[in-house]
């Protein structure tokens, strides 16, 4: 579970069974990851020109996870709430960020956890161990050792 602390407020982002079922949340990250590739920056998003749909994902991700834990009305409240969030970047005394706060860096946090924590984690190792498991056994033995050696000497 994820926490976004957001006017002295904990709010808690936790991603349940619901979720994946009343959403396409995995989809939508998968697609945006692909797009990401290479981006290290909201600029490099940018110029990707998906800089919308990236927020949006965000925002979305963010509705569905505080609906455990913090429940809101709708996704213009995880707007605001979002909007808080960026504007309360912690700075130094320079008043440079000490703390990445970019709609990028939260992305990469949301879709971490939401592969990593809870039950689609352990789904997710288990598919994998099965596909390994799967690969090793397509995988062909060369036969060769098999052939039978017949004693040339004798002859």
């Amino acid at each position: 579970m994820m926490n976004l602390k957001i006017n002295d407020k904990d709010y808690n982002v936790k991603f349940g069974f619901n979720n994946f079922c009343d959403s396409d949340l995995l989809e939508k990250v998968e697609e945006m990851m692909q797009l990401l590739r290479g981006a290290q920056t909201d600029s490099d998003v940018n110029n990707a020109g998906k800089m919308k749909d990236l927020f949006l994902l965000v925002r979305e991700l963010l509705f569905e996870g505080f609906k455990k834990e913090n429940p809101v009305e709708t996704r213009q409240e995880v707007g605001d709430l979002l909007d808080k969030y960026f504007d309360e970047t912690p700075k130094n005394e320079e008043g440079e960020a000490i703390e990445e706060r970019g709609v990028l860096a939260l992305f990469l946090l949301l879709s971490n956890d939401l592969m990593t924590e809870g039950f689609l984690a352990d789904l997710m190792e288990k598919m994998i161990q099965t596909m390994n498991a799967e690969n090793v056994k397509s995988q062909k033995i060369p036969q060769d050792h098999k052939k039978k050696v017949t004693n040339l000497a004798k002859k």
